[in-house]
């Protein structure tokens, strides 16, 4: 008996053979759309990169344009951190990023001691893994991935971009961006700029004073158009009465009465009263009760 008979009599699996240069061929078209988008913004990074690089260091442009440029390159860099992430995540399933994942997590696991020094704080990596989420557990994480992987936690104050931006005060040492009375504000494909919150939504001030004091009692949320909003984001006083063809405004007519409402109510009194002159029927006693 054949391999393809014995397969065949068993529903259960599939007859088609395994293709190897077919599944080859299907995983490296899939991957070009992802590679050709990567090789792209790595293009553009570098070539904003170079641009920013020798403004900051030789100038003679228009200080906002230099800002637009600046900006542009963190629009990238932004973009390519999000490719980054999406390759990281495909590798976390691959073999290689498991394995790499579980030797992490024991050398964390034998890493964190317990406060005398005296051995590791987990007996088990079961243990570790139950308690992972624990906020001393992932600072202990972070603090050996910056050493084994040789992070840096103050990377972003060294780019070249950030650098700009905040030695020219349009960006604060957190390196969010902030306009000339040191609000924090977004800026949009059209350099328009909109104040926000530490939230990122759009926000204004109701007087002079706070707007100067950065008061937050008197700050309220406003949408792009600037119209104030609540805070689940519905408009305030938005509606405007419909109008009519001379423009005047029309009243919202009140609800219509069906003809039968005010007729089902005297009708039901009468019926009540009619029932209450009625004499009761006895009813047919039961076979406990005597009958006198």
């Amino acid at each position: 008996m054949t391999q393809t008979e014995t397969v065949a009599k068993n529903p259960n699996q599939n007859t088609k053979p395994f293709d190897i240069k077919r599944s080859f061929d299907k995983a490296y078209h899939s991957s070009i759309s992802g590679m050709t988008a990567m090789g792209s913004q790595v293009t553009l990074l570098m070539w904003l990169r170079t641009s920013v690089n020798y403004q900051y260091k030789k100038g003679g442009i228009p200080l906002k344009e230099a800002r637009g440029v600046a900006l542009d390159l963190r629009e990238a860099r932004d973009g390519f951190r999000l490719l980054i992430a999406e390759r990281t995540a495909l590798d976390a399933n691959t073999v290689e990023g498991q394995a790499d994942n579980a030797r992490f997590n024991s050398l964390v696991c034998l890493c964190i001691l317990k406060q005398d020094q005296s051995g590791p704080f987990f007996a088990t990596e079961q243990e570790y893994d139950k308690r992972g989420a624990e906020p001393f557990v992932v600072a202990a994480a972070a603090r050996l991935a910056s050493l084994i992987y040789e992070l840096d936690p103050n990377y972003d104050d060294s780019l070249v971009e950030n650098k700009f931006l905040t030695t020219y005060n349009f960006a604060n040492e957190k390196n969010q961006l902030i306009n000339s009375d040191g609000h924090l504000i977004d800026i949009d494909d059209d350099e328009v700029e909109r104040l926000i919150n530490e939230e990122g939504r759009f926000v204004a001030y109701r007087t002079d004073e706070g707007y100067k004091n950065q008061d937050p009692d008197d700050i309220y949320y406003v949408n792009r158009d600037g119209e104030e909003i609540t805070e689940d984001g519905e408009v305030k006083d938005g509606f405007s009465p419909f109008l009519d063809e001379d423009g005047n405004p029309v009243d919202v007519p009140e609800p219509v009465k069906a003809e039968n409402e005010d007729s089902e109510e005297p009708e039901s009194e009468e019926s009540e009263a009619e029932a209450s002159e009625k004499p009761k029927r006895r009813g047919r006693p039961k076979k406990t009760e005597e009958i006198t």
